[in-house]
């Protein structure tokens, strides 16, 4: 009994300090495209398929919101697509731990029949299962770690909804998995 008392006055004495002297990392959070992005007009033509932008991160989360247009109360889905930020080939110690950024694009592309890539949303959602599953599965003496890239083109065209304010058409961004040799930070 007395053996019993002592391990639970450690556990709490180490939970104590912990909560006094530690510090809990938390998570911080930005969102693309800005929720005040101004919306394109309807006849901006579809990027040319150069991308500016790329992502690398873990996945958080996958979830698909059913939104409107604004001025027009017209249906819309969007992904909310969270990734937690990890820069390729980097020693971790430049970038901000924690930075999980909130990517909104739509579930449909603008123009199937003419845009450059119209599978974008399909494949943000395959490469998020595929990436999620490594991670799970991923053996403890793996020399890399496995994450998503979420690409942005170059223009890309920008709805405005109601619920989730600005977010990007589907066929203006792209996923695939990658690894890296450092783990996450």
């Amino acid at each position: 009994m007395r053996r019993s008392a002592t391990v639970v006055s450690i556990v709490f004495g180490l939970l104590l300090t912990q909560n006094v002297f530690g510090q809990a990392r938390k998570a911080q959070t930005t969102r693309r495209p800005a929720a005040s992005a101004v919306a394109s007009p309807p006849s901006t033509p579809a990027p040319s398929g150069e991308y500016f932008s790329i992502l690398d991160g873990t996945p958080v989360l996958l979830e698909l919101h059913h939104d409107t247009e604004v001025g027009t109360g017209k249906p819309i889905d969007v992904w909310a697509f969270v990734i937690e930020l990890q820069v390729m080939n980097s020693d971790g110690n430049l970038e901000p731990e924690g930075l999980q950024i909130f990517n909104f694009y739509t579930a449909n592309p603008l123009d199937a029949a003419n845009d450059v890539y119209i599978h974008g949303a399909r494949d943000c959602k395959t490469w998020n299962t595929l990436v999620t599953r490594a991670i799970q599965t991923r053996k403890p003496n793996s020399a890399t770690w496995p994450y998503i890239e979420f690409t942005t083109a170059q223009g890309a065209r920008v709805v405005q909804t109601n619920e989730d304010g600005a977010v990007w058409w589907s066929d203006d961004i792209e996923c695939w998995g990658s690894t890296d040799r450092f783990p996450p930070f």
